[in-house]
Order: structure tokens, then C-alpha cells, then sequence
């Protein structure tokens, strides 16, 4: 039998379709391999891993004379290094649920904050509190004064916060909705930055 007589018995064996099939899957993959590109990188890359990985951490910061200038609870935090050479100023750590106390004020009440998560930057100097932020103080001439908003950044070592984002302000006296606010926490005096409106309880 010669070949051209095996190639038409062969034909009549496998169905026309499926040779047709056969030849197109042969020429996908001599194209695949024709036009595949280099190997795929394995590479390390530091920005998306975490360099220290820590739960239940309790953090505390004195100022120069000793004395307990705030604390920071957290169940966990993770400190990023995006720089493969080692530790530099793009350091930073995400915060889950940080709890924040602030000592300093001068009426000696101190201020608390929380949030659903934290960032902290600039060599932990700049906290940036992000979703359901609550900064409350419970002094016994004002009473509770709670204060509510989205987002809050805390310079920890001068205790001054700001926001440019809605924030509600509770207290005895009422209720006070505005857009944007700075926070001196050692003077305890906020100001509010615009779009104020007030609601006053005459109780």
C-alpha cells in the first residue's frame, strides 16, 4: 500500500472536522511559540509585602520632660519599606482599628480617637485616620463633646489634627454639622472651617 493510499484510508477513519480541528490547535500553538515573550519575573517587590508584620501592639510616646504624651492600640499593624536598599522616608504602616489617647490638654482631660483603619507616615509623625473616625473628650466642665467625620490627620508630636472632609460635633449644648476642622488638642480648641450650621439644645 502506498502512501497515498494510507493518507485516504486514514481520512476515511477520522472524520473531516476533527482534522480541520487538529490542524488548528497544531498552528495555535507553533504561534504561541513563535511570538512568546520572554520568562516571567519572579521578582521581589517590597511594596507589596510587608517588611514587620506585629498583633496586639500597645504603643506609647513621652515628650522631652518625660511625661506620656499619647498612646496608640492597635490588633495589628504592618510596616511597609518600598525601597529595596533598606528603611527611608516612603515608610509606612497600615493600622487596623487604632485606638488613640492624647494627654497633654490643658484643661487635663485628655482626647481619644478611633477609626476603622490608620496610616501612619513620616516616621510615625503623621497618622492618618481613615473611616468612621470619632475624636471625643468627657472634661467635667464641658461634658462629652464627640466629634465625627471620614477622614482625620494627626500630627502626634505637636497633638494638632485637621480634615477637610464633613464633620459632625455633638455635645451638651447641641449639634454643629461644618466641612473641614483643626483640632488643637493641647489647647482644646477646634475650629471649624466652613458650611456651619447649628443646632442648639436650650436644656
Amino acid at each position: 500500500m502506498n502512501p497515498i493510499q494510507r493518507l485516504y484510508r486514514i481520512h476515511q477513519q477520522i472524520p473531516g472536522p476533527w482534522i480541520v480541528a487538529g490542524v488548528l490547535v497544531l498552528g495555535f500553538f507553533l504561534f504561541s511559540l513563535r511570538h512568546k515573550e520572554g520568562p516571567i519575573s519572579h521578582e521581589y517587590d517590597p511594596s507589596r509585602f510587608p517588611q514587620i508584620f506585629m498583633k496586639q501592639v500597645q504603643t506609647r510616646e513621652f515628650d522631652a520632660e518625660g511625661k506620656l504624651n499619647f498612646e496608640l492600640t492597635t490588633p495589628q499593624v504592618a510596616l511597609y519599606q518600598p525601597d529595596v536598599e533598606g528603611p527611608s522616608a516612603r515608610d509606612y504602616t497600615l493600622i487596623d482599628a487604632p485606638k488613640m489617647i492624647f494627654y497633654n490638654s490643658q484643661n487635663g482631660t485628655p482626647w481619644r480617637m478611633s477609626a476603622t483603619h490608620g496610616r501612619s507616615e513620616a516616621n510615625n509623625e503623621l497618622i492618618r485616620l481613615i473611616g468612621d473616625v470619632i475624636i471625643q473628650q468627657n472634661s467635667p466642665t464641658q461634658g462629652l463633646m464627640r466629634v465625627t467625620t471620614d477622614e482625620l490627620s494627626v500630627r502626634t508630636r505637636e497633638q494638632f489634627a485637621e480634615t477637610d472632609k464633613a464633620v459632625k460635633m455633638r455635645s451638651a449644648k447641641g449639634q454643629i454639622d461644618a466641612l473641614g476642622m483643626d483640632a488643637d488638642l493641647v489647647q482644646s480648641r477646634l475650629q471649624l472651617k466652613s458650611q456651619v450650621k447649628a443646632v442648639y439644645d436650650p436644656r
